[in-house]
């Protein structure tokens, strides 16, 4: 750390400062055990570790796809279903929440935007896509069609779909995600941003919003019933999804700086940031984490 310097909050190499008061962990995955690409190099050995110790772990996605499509992906990159408990995503939640009319929508016909593999959401129920925005109800926004894209390639589709009045359905509210090699990729909830700010209106699924918490939280009690809140943290790299969505529970909320604050920090995979940066990060932030770890990661 700097010298004379400290952190607005504890900001630790590893997570062992946990250990002595963990019932249940959620963790995001995006930016905590991978990068949409590559699985950080201590992920498997740490869920291992918390698994071995009787921690149980709930991952807990703004992935806007079903949770089966996410759990086959990180098997084929070594996190395999016996490391954690249960997946939940966001897709998953905007999926159920549709079905059960929880939903402000009229009509079932939906423009799609987002990437093609992630068109089977609503795959098997009422709701039908539309080609075109024109004979739509609403918009279903998964993310951009391409990684390369940016929220300005579809200010004019978005401009016509107000003009037509269509809410859109966000299933994932990140905005950007930070490969391991730096690169930024935007999400949806960029897109769905820059729609607010044409005026579009936009139901949002997934963190920080508190209903997929508490579907995680209450999994976590039918394992324990006995189940402490005060010894249940979320961990994960972002302030606007992760922690706020932590704080909005009541529950411990442990930020990653080596994900998407890499690139405000400037920092390399497991590299302590800048203490002067970090602290005008979170003072600057409405969401504030109990503490912070450069890395997903234990040292027994």
């Amino acid at each position: 750390m700097n010298k004379n310097i400290e952190p607005i909050i504890p900001i630790y190499n590893d997570l062992n400062f946990l250990l002595n008061k963990s019932e249940g962990l959620i963790l995001d995955i995006w930016g905590v055990l991978w990068d949409g690409i590559a699985i950080y190099p201590d992920a498997k050995k740490t869920l291992s570790f918390f698994k071995k110790n009787n921690i149980p772990v709930i991952l807990l996605s703004n992935a806007p796809r079903k949770s089966s499509i996410v759990a086959k992906k990180l098997s084929n990159i070594g996190i395999k279903p016996n490391l954690y408990k249960k997946i939940i995503s966001s897709g998953d939640v905007c999926k159920n929440q549709l079905i059960d009319k929880n939903v402000n929508i009229n009509g079932t016909k939906y423009y799609f935007i987002g990437l093609k593999e992630d068109n089977d959401l609503l795959k098997n129920t009422k709701f039908i896509e539309s080609n075109s925005y024109k004979e739509a109800d609403f918009i279903l926004l998964t993310g951009p069609r391409s990684f390369d894209d940016t929220p300005e390639d579809y200010l004019n589709e978005l401009k016509s779909c107000i003009s037509f009045k269509l809410p859109m359905i966000c299933a994932n509210p990140d905005k950007i995600i930070i490969r391991q090699n730096g690169e930024k990729i935007f999400c949806a909830g960029a897109i769905s941003e820059l729609y607010e700010k044409l005026g579009g209106k936009v139901k949002y699924f997934g963190k920080p919003y508190n209903n997929i918490f508490l579907e995680a939280i209450n999994f976590l009690k039918k394992i324990n019933p006995n189940l402490n809140l005060q010894n249940i943290s979320i961990i994960g790299d972002g302030l606007e999804t992760d922690i706020l969505g932590g704080n909005s529970v009541n529950i411990s909320s442990i930020l990653v700086t080596s994900g998407i604050l890499s690139y405000s920090l400037k920092t390399q995979y497991g590299e302590m940031p800048n203490i002067n940066l970090f602290n005008k990060i979170i003072s600057s932030s409405d969401s504030k984490p109990d503490a912070a770890v450069t890395i997903f990661k234990i040292n027994p």
